[in-house]
């Protein structure tokens, strides 16, 4: 009896522990959720970003009119579609109201709905590009499951070009690079890259840390504004993940205090 009632005490209190620390994840991960409100705040409510994206918008128009034209090759242009060209920011808020990561269910259930709005300015540049003989390709890591309620969405927004040759989504690897140069392969001559993520630009930044990423910026500055334009997003991306090596397998706790490990802070003196 006595074996048996200490058995039942063990299990108890490993259900006890294992509740505990489940209850502990859950708050971590609504903490982390809690975090973006700010960022959420500003990016669906201040006038702030949609001026930044209006200014991205018209530094790109510039962009694509001083381009030099090959001949032979008409011009292109790269954009990417999530918080670039297209709004999907209502998904961030539902994840932050609810304390819910993000997960390919989720947002595959998001995409289908096909509720994203068009990021302010973007539909006007798009019609600018197609309609002074450019193509506009849209590359997107969207999962290929997804295509047709992307294309519905993009259309009823109002984007051209919108095709099976002009929407590339993800062929099973994040880095666009591929999907590039196969684009140039077909030859177009690629005069302007737009994203919010460094990684629309190539793969020099793929997988890298953010001093990996700073670095790329810092040796590229004077292609951002001439060849690469850059939408704001703080709401996710891959700086987040570049704050630490497997950033994205650590737990809802161990993010948190990755997240504050990073911050540069002042002593109050």
């Amino acid at each position: 009896m006595k074996i048996t009632a200490t058995l039942l005490t063990s299990g108890l209190m490993a259900l006890m522990l294992s509740g505990c620390a489940s209850q502990s994840a859950q708050n971590a991960q609504q903490q982390l959720g809690q975090q973006s409100v700010l960022a959420l705040n500003w990016f669906q409510q201040s006038g702030e970003y949609q001026a930044l994206t209006w200014q991205a918008f018209n530094g790109a128009r510039l962009a694509f009119d001083a381009a030099p034209s090959l001949t032979g090759k008409p011009k292109a242009v790269i954009v990417d579609l999530d918080e670039t060209m297209i709004d999907n920011s209502a998904y961030s808020a539902w994840q932050a109201k609810n304390g819910q990561p993000f997960s390919a269910q989720s947002w595959s259930t998001w995409t289908q709905a096909k509720q994203a709005l068009a990021v302010p300015g973007a539909v006007d540049f798009a019609r600018y590009v197609t309609s002074h003989g450019g193509t506009l390709f849209y590359v997107s890591n969207r999962d290929q499951k997804d295509f047709d309620a992307t294309v519905a969405n993009l259309t009823q927004l109002g984007f051209p070009q919108v095709t099976p040759q002009t929407v590339r989504l993800s062929t099973g690897s994040s880095n666009k690079q591929a999907r590039f140069d196969a684009i140039k392969a077909a030859g177009y001559n690629v005069v302007l890259y737009v994203g919010d993520n460094l990684n629309d630009f190539g793969a020099a930044t793929w997988h890298q840390g953010n001093a990996q990423r700073r670095a790329f910026v810092s040796q590229n500055h004077a292609l951002f504004g001439t060849q690469f334009i850059v939408l704001p997003n703080p709401l996710y991306g891959d700086w987040e993940s570049g704050m630490a090596e497997n950033y994205n397998k650590l737990t809802p706790q161990q993010q948190l205090s990755t997240r504050d490990a990073r911050l540069k802070a002042w002593n109050g003196k």
